[in-house]
């Protein structure tokens, strides 16, 4: 009986291991001050990256941004992560744009043109080729002894990167709370990235999932 009871025990115990629950498959513990906590007890922080279309830059043009940006990442003494993520373009308000234009016109060239350019962006939505691309650089820093003093260097760290980037002509900028959400929200909801938002506040979430406050 005993020898059962402890099967049944590794049992669970190995049935929980391989299906974990929402929050441990979630590495984040928290955002706020401008950083990403981790479980693992470190920070991070996100400098967003604008992107720039080198096809319409001389060839000298690209070698020398190139270069300024090797020069602004060879001067960094830790390490850095860059990411590139592809989030979905909601054309909807554009396709009701161009249909409006349509029914309002009585220009029959005109007419035909609007729903040429509708349909192709109708076909682009729904074949998912309406991305656009956000470039991210992190930095990660493990919080010691003195938290609120490893908070100011990473914030410190990733403020200079942010202006080294800038100055090499690659127009970029500490990311805050709301774009760390953000960040985390294509992550975690790449589909429907295009369409909602991360929520600003627990004020935009149900009720239902929030404790009640005591009244004193």
């Amino acid at each position: 009986m005993f020898n059962r009871s402890k099967e049944k025990k590794n049992s669970k115990t190995a049935s929980t291991t391989k299906n974990p629950s929402t929050q441990e498959w979630m590495p984040i513990k928290d955002i706020q001050n401008n950083l990403l906590y981790r479980k693992d007890n470190h920070i991070v922080a996100a400098i967003r990256v604008q992107p720039v279309n080198l096809n319409l830059l001389s060839i000298k043009e690209r070698i020398r941004k190139v270069k300024r940006l090797e020069e602004a990442l060879s001067g960094l003494n830790y390490e850095y992560q860059i990411i590139s993520i592809a989030k979905p373009v909601d054309l909807d308000s554009y396709i009701m744009k161009l249909e409006q234009m349509r029914r309002d016109t009585d220009n029959v060239i005109k007419k035909k043109l609007l729903s040429i350019y509708s349909n192709q962006a109708v076909a682009k939505a729904s074949s998912g080729e309406a991305l656009e691309r956000h470039f991210y650089i992190l930095i990660a820093h493990q919080l010691g002894k003195n938290p609120k003093l490893d908070e100011q260097v990473i914030l410190q760290q990733a403020t200079q990167l942010a202006a080294a980037m800038s100055s090499a002509e690659l127009l970029s900028s500490v990311c805050g709370d709301s774009d760390l959400r953000t960040l985390q929200f294509i992550f975690s909801n790449p589909a429907q990235a295009a369409f909602e938002r991360a929520p600003i506040d627990r004020i935009f979430l149900p009720t239902m999932l929030f404790a009640e406050e005591d009244e004193t």
